[in-house]
């Protein structure tokens, strides 16, 4: 980092952390284990209770002497064929995330050693993010709707840091680091090395 100028550090500074800031609900969605939200879906929703008293209602029709030795269907019963495959979107989920800290790192650690790769990371994660999760304008569509910016403050304030995070601060900052790092790209390929063109042939004047 030594020869890079003042200005550029900054740059993949804030590219860095709009990249991050992008990610950050989906990787704070990490925190809830498959197991968990298998459970808290099975428990509330109503496809999922319906077919709970569906098992309950045919083992107590069952005669006695079986329904006794039959234990009645827990809610972890329930919720066993959704966590295999919130389990397989929690991986998938990891995995994207990894990336994108990957992404992240190599910007601020090794740009100056890796040329126009750690721009190209960031690009494509932020691809990713408008890929998979799109970019939700819903809370300044809400401004326009209510054209008063204390009735709009009043609205989104009601908010948890995760919608208010989705709605107002990631459709911004991932068009912040996917211009970013399109800049740093152009940057990197304006500052490479160009090849000398190889001599011309000596004129022989003999």
């Amino acid at each position: 980092m030594r020869n890079e100028h003042p200005p550029a550090v900054w740059l993949r500074a804030a590219v860095a952390l709009a990249l991050v800031l992008t990610w950050l609900v989906p990787a704070a969605r990490l925190a809830e284990l498959p197991q968990q939200r298998a459970l808290a879906l099975a428990a509330t929703e109503p496809m999922c209770l319906s077919s709970r008293a569906a098992l309950v209602s045919s083992l107590s029709s069952i005669d006695g002497g079986v329904s006794r030795r039959l234990a009645r269907p827990t809610l972890a019963d329930v919720a066993a064929p959704m966590q295999r495959a919130f389990e397989r979107e929690w991986r998938t989920d990891l995995t994207r995330v990894l990336f994108v800290a990957l992404a992240a790192g190599v910007l601020l650690v090794g740009a100056h050693r890796t040329g126009g790769v750690a721009a190209l990371l960031v690009i494509a994660a932020a691809t990713l993010y408008l890929w998979v999760h799109e970019a939700h304008w819903d809370g300044y569509r809400l401004l326009w709707v209510a054209q008063s910016l204390p009735l709009w403050w009043h609205a989104v304030s009601q908010w948890g840091w995760a919608l208010a995070a989705e709605r107002l601060v990631a459709p911004v900052t991932v068009w912040l680091a996917l211009l970013g790092g399109g800049w740093l790209l152009l940057r990197a390929e304006g500052v490479r090395p160009r090849r000398a063109p190889p001599p011309a042939p000596a004129l022989d004047l003999s």
